[in-house]
């Protein structure tokens, strides 16, 4: 966003918000969706929100005014991208939906997935996508074909994000893998298995995993960097093409930090995950998500 004193919000209240971060009042109310708004992202002036209504909607900052609707998923969206020329939609319906932002037509329905789509990141010409399925894949945005389909996780795919070598995946199996771009290979597992991995991000050669161990948030920090004073082809590092190495936590200064260590994890309820307000149907239906679901279930079984 060009401006970088504003933030956006997306509310269970159907509600977007811009708020000033200087002040901390609203600046603007941005209202047209008829239930939850689940995500949203921004690029320039323009805010692209995906609802439980199952439509997208596309709004000027600026102005506040709805620009656009993206009308054709079958259920509720939860996964946006937008890099100002396409729009991706992830929905419960299992598909992902390409859109020009422009005039607002379905470029192409991405078809694969058989459970939520709930993951997405576009960069350059590629689409990666992750599901409740436990399946990654990757798309290309020039013809609309699958590239890898990636049997990542046993269970919901709950973070991801790649560059131009390397993906990076984090599941609600307590497990973070590192994948090659170009072949689709697992390069190796990242860390020891949580119970849960909440986010993984990473930049240039750190990568930061946010998990829940023992009853514990925690927070690791990785670095893909080989130790200087390690041998080459020798050690603890492993090298997967040109994706570079990566160094075990006990190795790294950084190592891994504990966030609250004295207290108990609290339950991630869909409250706490989402920091909104609540409404019966969409707790149901969250949970129905969070839980995981059993590969093939379809909307057919949320309420």
């Amino acid at each position: 966003m060009s401006d970088a004193r504003i933030a956006i919000s997306g509310s269970r209240d159907t509600t977007l918000r811009v708020w000033d971060l200087i002040s901390g009042t609203c600046m603007n109310v941005l209202m047209g969706h008829q239930a939850s708004v689940r995500c949203l992202e921004i690029h320039g002036d323009l805010v692209v929100s995906g609802s439980y209504d199952t439509t997208a909607k596309i709004w000027s900052i600026s102005t506040g005014q709805c620009l656009r609707t993206l009308q054709g998923h079958f259920s509720q969206i939860y996964a946006i991208a937008f890099d100002g020329q396409r729009i991706a939609t992830g929905s419960l319906d299992t598909s992902v939906r390409i859109w020009n932002p422009s005039d607002g037509t379905c470029l192409a329905v991405l078809q694969g997935h058989t459970s939520l789509v709930g993951q997405l990141q576009m960069r350059n010409s590629t689409l990666v996508t992750g599901g409740s399925d436990g399946s990654v894949r990757v798309w290309s945005l020039t013809t609309y074909n699958p590239i890898h389909r990636l049997a990542a996780h046993d269970n919901s795919v709950t973070s991801l994000q790649f560059d131009d070598l390397r993906i990076v995946s984090g599941g609600s199996d307590g497990r973070v893998k590192i994948w090659d771009l170009s072949t689709g290979n697992l390069i190796r597992e990242l860390s020891q298995p949580a119970e849960q991995v909440w986010r993984v991000a990473f930049e240039s050669e750190r990568c930061v995993v946010m998990a829940s161990r023992t009853g514990r948030t925690i927070m690791e920090v990785w670095d893909f960097t080989p130790p200087a004073d390690e041998e080459e082809g020798q050690g603890l590092r492993e090298r997967a093409g040109n994706t570079g190495f990566i160094v075990p936590p006990d190795q790294v200064l950084m190592g891994m930090t504990h966030v609250a260590e004295d207290q108990a994890l609290p339950e991630m309820d869909d409250d706490n995950m989402d920091g909104i307000g609540s409404k019966e149907n969409e707790e149901m239906m969250d949970a129905y998500v969070e839980d995981g679901e059993e590969n093939g279930e379809q909307d057919e079984h949320v309420l």
